[in-house]
């Protein structure tokens, strides 16, 4: 099932019970930024969507399926494994 960047946005502020500007000064991003991504007016990057898990006390963690192989494969996301510069950072 795949699952997008909003979704898992408004799941993390409802389990946290944080409002958006809430969230947004825990993870040091405006409050537009956090309204554009569960919107989804923006696609973050996925350093974004770390930054915002990490301010609301979440650790990110990559599950993904390789088609080629049929091994599902799992990457703890941590520091240093993406940039910090935001949205307009790339993955690496």
């Amino acid at each position: 099932m795949l699952t997008t960047a909003a979704q898992i946005l408004i799941r993390i502020r409802d389990e946290r019970q944080l409002s958006m500007s809430s969230l947004a000064v825990l993870a040091g991003v405006p409050t537009s930024t956090v309204s554009r991504i569960e919107s989804g007016r923006v696609e973050p990057t996925l350093g974004m969507i770390r930054r915002l898990a990490l301010g609301a006390g979440y650790h990110l963690h990559l599950q993904y399926y390789d088609l080629f192989t049929g091994r599902l494969e799992d990457h703890p996301v941590g520091a240093g494994d993406v940039d910090e510069e935001g949205e307009g950072g790339r993955d690496r």
